[in-house]
Order: C-alpha cells, then sequence, then structure tokens
C-alpha cells in the first residue's frame, strides 16, 4: 500500500513540475513545436521560385518539410519527386 501511495504521489509530483514549467509557452517553445510538426508530418507550404526579374518561374504547394543545404532548399513534393532549387524562393506557410 505505501509503495502505491508513493508511485502515485511521485507521479503527481512530476506533473506538477511539468505543468509548472511548461504553463508559459514562449516563443522558443512555441517554435520547437512547429519545427516538431514540420519533421514529423510537414506543414501546408507554398513554394515559389522568381526570375531575376521578379516573374513567377514555378510554384509548389503542399504539405512538406523544407531542408536549407548549402546554398539551395531541398524538400518532396507531393508526387514524391525530391525538388532543390536555388535563386530568390519565397517559402509561405498555409
Amino acid at each position: 500500500m505505501n509503495s502505491l501511495f508513493f508511485k502515485r504521489g511521485f507521479f503527481l509530483f512530476i506533473l506538477v513540475i511539468a505543468l509548472i514549467t511548461t504553463s508559459g509557452c514562449t516563443e522558443r517553445q512555441r517554435k520547437n513545436l512547429k519545427h516538431f510538426k514540420s519533421d514529423i508530418i510537414g506543414l501546408k507550404r507554398k513554394v515559389t521560385l522568381y526570375d531575376a526579374q521578379g516573374k513567377i518561374i514555378r510554384q509548389w504547394q503542399g504539405r512538406f518539410k523544407i531542408e536549407i543545404q548549402g546554398n539551395y532548399i531541398s524538400f518532396i513534393d507531393d508526387n514524391g519527386k525530391d525538388v532543390k532549387i536555388s535563386g530568390t524562393v519565397v517559402v509561405e506557410e498555409l
């Protein structure tokens, strides 16, 4: 009986500490949550590639994770194609 009481008390103590430390959801915590979501399921985004005159060359829209690799970005589109682009690129979250 004492062991069960101790386990419940310890679990409750840990739960209270966790709630206290996460109660003030800071901007950093929100960013970390968004990065986690992006890693797991991707975010709905629109990627637009522009030429030197500002005209749209191509657009991609879908749910994907974007990785910055050197001077280009990489993502896998909804058709399963690995897309790597560099240049003037705008990424919008939808």
